[in-house]
């Protein structure tokens, strides 16, 4: 922001007796000028030249009677003023923030002296800088510029701003009227708000920063909080600010809490938004998006490869599912047969002592294969047994793993591939794969199952029909030990056949599992395979954003326009201050203390001075 001291500090001296007249007008205005300039001076880090806000008496508003004014009777106003000049903005608003009024301080700058025609719409206007006349002639304002500079300021009344600004203000929680907060205690909340107004050339809410303050007398407000802006202590008060970017609209808010409340206003003052920033060196940046496309791309062959083993995996262990479930049928199937031979055993009446003896023999035989069976169900019990702890340990593993990485920050999906490739979880996997080949190598008992089922089916042949008569009673001995051992036969294929059931649901289970492990594979792999798609472009994108953002605070190419007409084709800075009515706390009037009336001695006392 510019300084006007310089410009304006010439209104400051006396002149003429005129200035003698108008001197308490002008004192009032200056108390309200100098509280809206307040955030001015603010932004500006030092002195802010404030030019006194003078009232216009009468038609004093043309001044003495100066050249200009006779210069510019009766002529015909210019059609463009190219004269440079500066435009301050002055607008007073309600306690809401409605409009009050609008007044322009105009500092012309000619490169000679004399006449100047200058541009507004004014219901009145009177020169800051001498007492040189001002004539107006519709929106024509002709003054003559004896100087380097001259000042007049223009009032707009209550004419729109590029903002429209909103201020509403709540006391422990309930919407409140701002004639009502002064005096007032509690939690008090102040909500701004402030819109582009449509019907004023945009040129000025597109390009300008706004600046807004809050101030809060220290003594009067405590706990003072904001998530929007910058709370700083100036001077005797607790003073928050707030920034609106140029094109945007914003709401912010502010809470303390407050007693006996009273307020100097919120400010604003909005400039031609400048910062100067360099383009930005981009290359490592977008050197590191390029890392990152080759780093999916690797990170996608990974996926590949991992769903195709995921593949594998669910095919195989499908398989051995399935081997599973037709041990479970065959060991049912012998229980039953076992069941069969030791109810036909009953019924055999003779036999041979030799048929008997080497039946005898073949019961031992059975008895032992039907040991060595029962021997194998447990041993595949067993096995399902490790199979279920194997997983378990696989699946605690894992998330170990992942829960580790997950809490060294890295990415979710990051951290499942991590887990996947560790060390400890491939041997987990390992593991289950050695119990899997395990129960396939045990899956083979199935044939001698049905091996010793044919056996016990054959009893009833002999090749011998002599040595079979002349064995009767010992067939009737052998036969009754036969039943006893096809029925333990039968109870051993029994716990066969329960185990076996339980290991095909177990294998069920994890075959479940490694479809569902193959399934996740596959969409990291899609997921992965379409990353590395969008990764490709990214480092154009990203070079682009940087060069939009850039763009969006280059405001270089912006050339002032005119607030107050079209017509003023050379001005060279306007700027706008603005601050809303106070809240003042109620006056308590002091009581009046009458003072006894004097009798005749007290006043002789009083004329000698010894009273």
């Amino acid at each position: 922001m510019r300084l006007l001291e310089k410009n304006h500090g010439e209104a400051r001296a006396p002149h003429s007796a005129r200035c003698a007249r108008a001197a308490h007008a002008r004192l009032g205005a200056a108390f309200s000028l100098a509280l809206a300039g307040t955030l001015a001076l603010y932004l500006c880090g030092g002195s802010f030249g404030l030019v006194p806000a003078l009232a216009a008496e009468g038609s004093g508003s043309q001044g003495a009677g100066g050249t200009a004014a006779s210069a510019a009777s009766g002529a015909t106003a210019s059609a463009a003023n190219d004269t440079p000049k500066e435009e301050v903005v002055y607008a007073r608003l309600s306690a809401g923030g409605a409009v009050d009024s609008v007044y322009v301080v105009n500092v012309l700058k000619p490169t000679a002296a004399g006449s100047v025609t200058d541009f507004g719409s004014y219901n009145s206007v009177q020169n800051l800088t001498d007492a040189s006349g001002i004539q107006q002639n519709g929106d024509a304002v002709t003054v003559d510029v004896a100087g380097d500079s001259l000042s007049y300021q223009g009032d707009l009344g209550a004419a729109a701003l590029p903002w429209d600004v909103s201020v509403a203000y709540e006391l422990d929680g309930k919407r409140v009227d701002a004639a009502d907060l002064g005096g007032a205690s509690g939690k008090l909340r102040i909500t701004i708000a402030t819109k582009k107004n449509a019907s004023v050339d945009p040129a000025f809410f597109d390009n300008y920063l706004l600046q807004i303050t809050v101030p809060f007398a220290s003594d009067q407000a405590k706990d003072v909080s904001t998530e929007d802006g910058q709370i700083a202590l100036a001077g005797s008060n607790t003073q928050v600010t707030f920034t609106g970017m140029p094109g945007k609209d914003g709401t912010y808010q502010v809470e303390a809490q407050v007693s006996d409340f009273s307020f100097a206003g919120v400010s604003f003052a909005a400039v031609p938004f400048s910062m100067g920033i360099e383009t930005p060196d981009t290359t490592e940046l977008v050197s590191g998006f390029r890392q990152l496309g080759d780093g999916v791309g690797q990170l996608k062959t990974g996926a590949d490869g991992v769903a195709s083993g995921a593949g594998s995996l669910a095919s195989g262990v499908g398989q051995v599912a399935g081997g599973v479930n037709g041990l479970a049928s065959g060991a049912g199937e012998l229980a039953g047969g076992a069941s069969g031979v030791a109810s036909g055993a009953q019924g055999v009446a003779s036999g041979a002592s030799g048929l008997a003896n080497g039946l005898t023999r073949y019961q031992d035989g059975l008895l032992a294969q039907a040991q060595a069976q029962r021997s194998q169900a447990e041993d595949i019990d067993g096995l399902q047994r490790e199979l279920q702890v194997a997983i378990g340990a696989y699946t605690l593993t894992y998330q170990a793993v992942y829960q580790a990485l997950v809490d060294a920050q890295v990415p979710p999906d990051q951290a499942r591939q991590q887990a996947l490739e560790s060390n400890e979880v491939r041997e987990a996997a390992q593991a289950i794969g050695a119990v899997v080949g395990r129960i396939g190598a045990a899956s083979g008992s199935l044939g001698a199952a049905e091996a010793l089922d044919g056996a016990a089916s054959g009893i009833g042949s002999a090749d011998n029909a002599d040595s079979l008569l002349g064995g009767a009673s010992a067939l009737s001995a052998g036969a009754s030990e036969l039943a006893t051992g096809a029925n333990s036969l039968a109870s051993g294929t029994s716990e066969l056949a329960s185990g076996a059931n339980q290991a095909a649901s177990g294998a069920g289970q994890l075959a479940s599992g490694a479809s569902e492990l193959s399934s996740g594979a596959q969409q990291l792999a899609s997921g992965t395979g379409t990353l590395y798609q969008e990764v490709q472009g990214m480092p154009d994108k990203v070079q682009q954003e940087i060069d939009a953002m850039m763009a969006s605070y280059d405001k270089s190419d912006f050339k002032p326009v005119s607030f107050t007409s079209s017509k003023n084709t050379n001005v060279t800075l306007v700027q706008f201050v603005m601050s809303t009515d106070p809240i003042e706390a109620p006056t308590q009037e002091e009581p009046t203390v009458e003072e006894p009336e004097q009798g005749i001695w007290d006043r002789l006392l009083a004329l000698f001075g010894l009273a």
